[in-house]
C-alpha cells in the first residue's frame, strides 16, 4: 500500500505493492509457487467499495508483465489479501474505534506526558486524544516484510529479496563473508556492506554521544553468534527517503533483503562532484527501455482508491464515530459548523468548515463522542506539544542490542539520549531528549518512552509512529512505535 498520512492525503511517495517477483539470472533460485488469489474473507472488493483499488492493482500487474518480458525474467503473481484485511484493515478499524470511544469515556491523552511545571492546561478538559492509527506501519511488518518474504522464501526459494523501497539496510556481516564461490554478486555485497560501514562511522565520528549506536549488535560477530542485525539507514534521496514506514520492522525480517534504489536518487540531480552525470532510477529505467520509465509516482490507500477521501471510506466501518455532530471553537466554545462524523477527522487536519470567516484546523474530539473542536490558527498552543510518548514494550529497535527486545544499553541504565525524532512521514527531523520512564528499567520492556522536544512540535497524533533517528542528518533509523500520549506545552 501506498504512504498516507491523515493530513495529506494527496502526497506522492513510491511505497506500492510490488507484485514482481523475477528472476535476475544466476543469484537466485526459483520454483513455481501456489498461492491462493480469492477474496479475502470480507473484503470491501465483494461490495464494489474499492473498485478503484483493483483497477490500480490490475494496471499495476499490467506493468510490471510488461517489465518483466522486457527483461526476459519470469513474473509470478501472488495475493496476500487475506493477510492485509486480518493482520493490518480489521486491527486498524478496531484501533481506531476503541481509540475514539475512550475519547468518548473521557480517557483524553492530552497531559500525560508531562513532567510537571507550569502547563497550558486551558484546553485539557474540552479535547480527547482523537487517535488515528497508522495502516502503512501494519502493511509492512505483516504483510512485505512478513507474508511476502515468506512466500518468497517458501515457496520460491528465494536467496534474496529486493523491494523498491528508497531506504538502505547495512548488512555487517556481508563485509566478512568469503566472496568464493559468489561471484560478481557476492563481491558487490560486500563492496555495498563495506562502503556503508564507511557511511556509518563518519555519521558518528566526533559524536562521542552516539558511539554506542555503532557498537550495538557487535558482540554478535563472535563465530559461535548469530551474524549482527541489519541496520536500517535513510536513504541517498532523502526527499524520498522511507524509512520511518520501515521503522516498525523486525531488524530479523529484514535479513536476506536487499534495497537496491537506496543509494540512487529518484530523478537526475545534476552533475556528480567528480565530473560526469549522476543517473537517476529513471535514467537507468529508459536506458533499459523499461516502458514504466515515465510512469507516475503511487497515491493514495490502496484499499481506498486514488479518487476517494479516506474519512468518507473509513467512515462505513465506524458508525457510532460517523454520527454528524458540531464543529466547535476552543477557545470561544460557540458552534462554527456541521461535521459528517468525528471518524473523518484528525489532530491537524484542516477543517474545511463550509462559510466559516476564516481557516479552522481540528485539535480535539469532544467526550460527548460527536463534537469536534477547532481552533483558527495553525500554530494554536492547542495543536502544540513539548513531548510525547510511546509504549515501550510496543517499540521496535532495529539493529541494536537486543534485535528489537528490548531498549538499547544507554535507556536501561537510565540516560537520557540526545536524538532525532519524525512523528511525519517526511516531516523534518526534530531534535529532542529520549528517556525510558517505568518502575522497572531492566529489559526495556516496561514503562513508556518519553521524547522531550527542544522546541514545540505541531500536530501530535496518539496512535500515529514516532521514529528515532541518530547520526549525523540522522543517517541511522533506530526504530519505531506507536504515539501514546502526548505532553501540553508549558507557558
Amino acid at each position: 500500500m501506498t504512504n498516507w498520512d491523515p493530513r495529506d492525503e494527496d502526497a506522492i511517495d513510491d511505497d506500492a505493492p510490488k507484485e514482481e517477483d523475477a528472476d535476475g539470472g544466476g543469484q537466485r533460485r526459483r520454483r513455481r509457487g501456489r498461492r491462493r488469489s480469492e477474496d479475502a474473507p470480507g473484503d470491501a472488493r465483494r461490495d464494489g467499495r474499492s473498485g478503484a483499488s483493483c483497477e490500480s492493482s490490475e494496471r499495476d500487474y499490467r506493468d510490471a508483465a510488461a517489465v518483466a518480458r522486457r527483461l526476459s525474467v519470469p513474473l509470478r503473481r501472488a495475493s496476500f489479501a487475506s493477510e492485509y484485511w486480518t493482520k493490518v484493515f480489521q486491527p486498524f478499524v478496531e484501533r481506531l474505534s476503541s481509540s475514539r470511544a475512550r475519547d468518548e469515556e473521557g480517557d483524553g491523552v492530552e497531559g500525560r506526558g508531562g513532567a510537571g511545571g507550569a502547563a497550558d492546561s486551558r484546553h485539557e478538559a474540552k479535547t480527547g486524544a482523537m487517535a488515528t492509527p497508522n495502516p502503512d506501519f501494519g502493511c509492512n511488518v505483516h504483510v512485505k516484510f512478513g507474508a511476502m518474504r515468506e512466500h518468497a522464501f517458501d515457496e520460491l526459494e528465494g536467496d534474496y529479496v529486493a523491494t523498491g523501497h528508497y531506504a538502505r539496510l547495512w548488512h555487517r556481516e556481508h563485509a566478512t563473508a568469503s566472496s568464493a564461490g559468489g561471484g560478481a554478486f557476492r563481491e558487490r555485497l560486500r563492496e555495498a556492506s563495506e562502503a556503508l560501514e564507511r557511511t556509518v562511522r563518519e555519521a558518528v565520528a566526533g559524536r562521542p554521544e552516539e558511539e554506542w549506536i555503532f557498537g550495538a549488535g557487535e558482540r554478535s560477530t563472535m563465530a559461535s553468534s548469530p551474524p549482527p542485525p541489519p541496520m536500517l539507514l535513510a536513504a541517498a534521496d532523502r526527499s524520498k527517503d522511507q524509512s520511518y514506514f520501515l521503522s516498525g520492522v523486525p531488524s530479523e525480517a529484514f535479513r536476506r533483503v536487499l534495497f537496491p534504489l537506496g543509494h540512487l536518487t529518484k530523478r537526475s540531480t545534476g552533475e556528480r562532484p567528480g565530473g560526469g552525470r549522476e543517473k537517476s532510477v529513471r535514467d537507468i529505467a529508459r536506458e533499459a527501455g523499461l516502458p514504466t520509465a515515465e510512469k507516475r509516482d503511487s497515491a493514495g490507500l490502496c484499499f481506498v482508491g486514488r479518487r476517494r477521501d479516506f474519512g468518507t471510506f473509513v467512515s462505513q466501518y465506524l458508525p457510532r464515530q460517523s454520527i454528524p455532530g458540531d464543529f466547535v471553537d476552543v477557545d470561544a466554545g460557540t458552534i462554527v459548523g456541521r461535521h459528517a462524523g468525528s471518524a473523518r477527522y484528525t489532530i491537524g487536519q484542516g477543517a474545511r468548515i463550509s462559510g466559516a470567516p476564516r481557516k479552522y484546523y481540528v485539535c480535539g474530539a469532544g467526550r460527548d463522542g460527536t463534537t469536534v473542536y477547532v481552533c483558527d490558527d495553525a500554530d494554536h498552543p492547542a495543536l502544540r506539544s513539548e513531548e510525547l510518548t510511546a509504549d515501550a514494550g510496543s517499540f521496535n529497535w532495529i539493529g541494536l542490542d537486543g534485535d528489537g527486545i528490548g531498549a538499547p544499553r544507554p535507556f536501561v541504565e537510565g540516560r537520557t539520549v540526545r536524538l532525532l525524532a519524525r512523528m511525519r512521514h517526511m516531516q523534518p527531523l526534530v531534535p529532542c531528549e529520549v528517556r525510558l520512564r517505568g518502575e522497572d528499567n531492566t529489559g526495556g520492556r516496561e514503562g513508556s518512552l518519553v521524547v522531550r522536544f527542544d522546541e514545540p512540535v505541531r500536530a501530535i497524533t496518539p496512535g500515529q509512529i514516532v521514529a528515532l533517528y541518530a547520526g549525523r542528518g540522522g543517517l541511522i533509523c533506530l526504530g519505531g512505535g506507536p504515539i501514546e500520549g502526548r505532553g501540553p506545552v508549558r507557558r
